[in-house]
């Protein structure tokens, strides 16, 4: 009897052992992906700061589908997205972004899955007014398995954004 509850309880420790020596390597897998991807979306932000729609362009799949942050917009693909971004560089100048965190991204599960999401304040200068824009912005970043960015929600004030940049300077 001494020797089932031997070979009983060497079992279920062996179990647990090789369970938790998957469980180490999977989230180790995720944690390397998500310092990959974290560096691409912070990348894509540098460029976006420095209006290099060119040099942002590999990292974004062409396939992509971006949500936008204006007041009843629509999901846009790939030229949406680049025209998006290129009208905002258009209209301001010195474009910060101060991120208050990057954050891993998880599935509906909890399983960290790789994606990027920041908070962070966006600052720039209406080039119509001159006025110093600032707003708080939330952003998300999901990847395809070549390591571009295939999905991106933007959440702030656009319209609000937009609004003030138009504003007359005059009162």
């Amino acid at each position: 009897m001494n020797l089932k509850y031997f070979i009983l309880s060497f079992f279920v420790v062996l179990v647990t052992f090789s369970c938790e020596v998957n469980n180490q390597k999977a989230e180790n897998k995720s944690d390397d992906l998500y310092a990959k991807n974290l560096a691409t979306a912070k990348k894509f932000f540098e460029l976006f700061k420095t209006e290099d729609t060119e040099a942002q362009k590999p990292l974004i799949c062409p396939g992509v589908t971006h949500y936008p942050p204006f007041y009843g917009s629509e999901p846009v693909k790939y030229d949406g997205f680049i025209s998006g971004n290129k009208a905002w560089m258009d209209n301001f100048d010195d474009i910060t972004y101060d991120a208050r965190v990057w954050l891993p991204g998880a599935d509906s599960l909890g399983v960290k899955d790789g994606s990027v999401r920041t908070y962070g304040t966006w600052s720039a200068k209406s080039m119509a007014n001159g006025k110093t824009i600032k707003v708080r912005a939330y952003h998300y970043f999901n990847f395809n398995s070549a390591g571009q960015i295939h999905e991106i929600g933007d959440f702030f004030d656009a319209s609000g954004v937009m609004n003030a940049a138009m504003a007359s300077s005059e009162k």
